[in-house]
Order: C-alpha cells, then structure tokens, then sequence
C-alpha cells in the first residue's frame, strides 16, 4: 500500500482476500477483462477503477477538469486537483480505499476531506521542499458517497502517504466504515459504478458471442 493505514483496514484487507466470494463468479473475470463486450449491446467495462470527485461538495463555482486548467479561483476560493479553499473552509483531495470481497486489493474512491486550517496548512507544506513530515490528523469527509446519508458527517482519519501519492481516509463509524471494514460485494462494487453512470449490471452475465466464421 502506497498510504498508512490503521491495523483494523490491514486486517480486513486480509479477511476479504481469503473470502471465496469471487471464485466462481463469471463476472469478475469478464469486469477485468479490456476485451470483454457484452454480447447484447457491445457495453466494455473499465475494469477497476478510482470514483473521483472533482471538487468537494460546497464548491459553487464549477468543475475544474473540464477548464483543462490547473488553478480555478474566484475572490478568495481556490480549487487545484489536490487543494481547495472555499471562504474559511479548507480541503485536501484524497483516496478512501474499499476492500472487495475476495479480491486481493482494494477499490478507491477519489473524495475530498475537510481539514483544519492549521493542518492544512500542514499538509500542503509537506509536499513541498524540504519536505517535512505531516503525521496525520482528525478529518470529515467533504464528497457524499452512495450510500452514504448526505446530511449526516463522516468523522474520518486522515493518514499520510509516500511522497507523491494522496493521503487516505478511514471512517470512524457508519456505514463507510463498515464498508471499509467489511469489504463490499461485487454487486454493491456494480450499484457504485451505476451510480457513477457506468452501469455494467446486467451486461456482465453471459460469454461473449462467438466471432462469425
């Protein structure tokens, strides 16, 4: 793993790993294969990818991946791919990984979290020369994920990563957190593509058809 992470996610990933749930499951192979097509309608999957999120939720002004810039600001809002600054509110962009059950990795989310100033600031200057360390810090999580409620906060921890890659975020409780300790289930992996606007349901269950002779 390229991120620090707590004991209680290392040993899910553990347990999910060793779950039979994906060995006789046709589907798995064909969602990781690049070649695959659902032989009704041509539909390819991706195969295992992040669900990113552009910007945090409160962020009014606009998507900046469209702009093909690498800056948005507006008075004193500023969003780039990895921070973000809403009035007095500050963010940094991060991964929330998801074991699957019977996989021996893990599926991200891209979200963004809601830090302290002061840890903010923090983190922004250990990515920068002479690279001091940022040990972490208490978060909440600032992108609603599917089947999370969008009303109620998602507390999180926030831990470092290698140099160059984003820092993780661990739930506290809730239904993420159970996720994250749990796993998820190729089914609820397809609902959280669906939602995404990639849905594969349904086009997953059969072989491909045969090429004509």
């Amino acid at each position: 793993m390229a991120f620090n992470a707590p004991q209680w996610f290392s040993d899910a990933l553990t347990t999910a790993c060793a779950d039979p749930a994906l060995d006789h499951d046709a589907r798995w192979p064909r969602f990781l294969d690049p070649e695959y097509r659902c032989p009704c309608c041509g539909i390819a999957s991706p195969g295992l990818i992040d669900m990113a999120f552009d910007h945090p939720d409160v962020w009014p002004h606009g998507s900046l991946g469209p702009t093909g810039e690498p800056i948005m600001e507006v008075g004193i809002d500023r969003l780039t791919t990895d921070l973000c600054r809403v009035k007095e509110a500050h963010f940094v962009r991060c991964i929330l990984p998801v074991p699957i059950r019977g996989h021996d990795g893990y599926f991200c989310f891209g979200p963004w979290a809601l830090l302290a100033r002061e840890h903010f600031e923090d983190y922004a200057r250990s990515t920068m020369e002479p690279y001091p360390p940022f040990e972490g810090c208490e978060a909440v999580l600032a992108n609603t994920l599917p089947g999370a409620n969008p009303r109620e906060p998602v507390p999180c921890l926030l831990t470092t990563a290698e140099l160059g890659s984003r820092p993780a975020l661990f739930a506290h409780g809730g239904p993420i957190r159970q996720a994250q300790e749990q796993g998820i289930t190729l089914d609820t992996l397809l609902d959280i593509y669906a939602a995404a606007g990639t849905d594969l349901r349904g086009h997953l269950d059969a072989d491909p058809a045969p090429e004509a002779g």
